[in-house]
């Protein structure tokens, strides 16, 4: 009985790490190039996320810099639905309102910490709710 379990636990850990492993990969091969002439910020921000699931990234941003906020996904899940808000929970940039575009270019007046609220936009198709993948968020600097 202790077998299976240890084997159990080994077999988990191996599955998160691919999985997480697989995330990372196509952060650096889809994603990255979203940030164009912008300057990674080198913080790698990924999950994989249920498409019943709704998730938020807080981050300190500073005034006078120029930042490109990425949210992408991979092909087969439905569009994400993203929201930046400050800490009044204020809506700064709603995705919905551009046409659910994965990236917005921003600047403060102010240094802050903002909250990127996430989910999956399901409204008009019925999805498998059990159906996950990897959504990962990408900040750049342009200097």
């Amino acid at each position: 009985m202790r077998i299976l379990f240890t084997i159990s636990v080994l077999f988990f850990l191996a599955n998160t790490n691919l999985v997480y492993s697989q995330c990372k990969e196509f952060a650096k091969k889809d994603c990255k190039p979203l940030l164009e002439d912008y300057i990674h910020d080198g913080n790698y921000n990924g999950i994989v996320l249920n498409v019943d699931e709704d998730v938020e990234l807080h981050k300190a941003f500073f005034s006078g810099q120029k930042y490109r906020l990425v949210v992408c996904k991979e092909g087969f899940l439905p569009p994400i639905h993203f929201k930046l808000l400050n800490s009044d929970f204020e809506v700064l940039f709603d995705n919905k309102d551009s046409g659910y575009t994965n990236k917005y270019d921003f600047e403060l007046e102010e240094s802050q910490t903002l909250i990127i609220s996430m989910k999956f936009l399901d409204e008009n198709e019925e999805y498998d709710k059990s159906m996950n993948g990897c959504v990962v968020v990408l900040f750049g600097l342009k200097i």
